[in-house]
């Protein structure tokens, strides 16, 4: 058993919504991070480190709290009602668009078709 929540892709695309928000200031806040470090100093770039890993712990923290399971940088897998399949979503992308198997990682992922918005035949 999994702790993770069970998405249908509906309800998968609405967590999107805060995904994408979540992600968006992470991503403001790692840019205000890079341009207020500058140098090359170990301590400065120590310090760089530090701030990304805790703005990068803090989004990850966010997303499983909305049921989402992160896949890397700015990547979220959702739990489809099938076992084998998860939704995917990664940074700049509306919505769900994409699936793959529970084996496969982010490279073997596969496009939902018009006509396959609900693979596997699931709301």
């Amino acid at each position: 058993m999994h702790p993770y929540r069970i998405f249908t892709l509906a309800e998968a695309n609405s967590a999107v919504l805060g995904v994408a928000t979540l992600t968006t200031r992470a991503q403001g806040r790692i840019e205000e991070v890079r341009r207020e470090y500058r140098g090359d100093e170990p301590e400065t770039t120590e310090r760089l480190q530090d701030e990304m890993r805790s703005i990068l712990t803090d989004w990850q923290d966010a997303v499983l709290k909305l049921g989402g399971e992160p896949k890397g940088l700015f990547t979220v897998d959702f739990r489809s009602p099938d076992p084998n399949v998860l939704w995917c979503w990664t940074a700049g992308e509306s919505e769900i668009s994409h699936r793959h198997f529970t084996w496969e990682s982010f490279k073997d992922r596969c496009s939902l078709g018009k006509g396959e918005r609900t693979w596997p035949s699931l709301n």
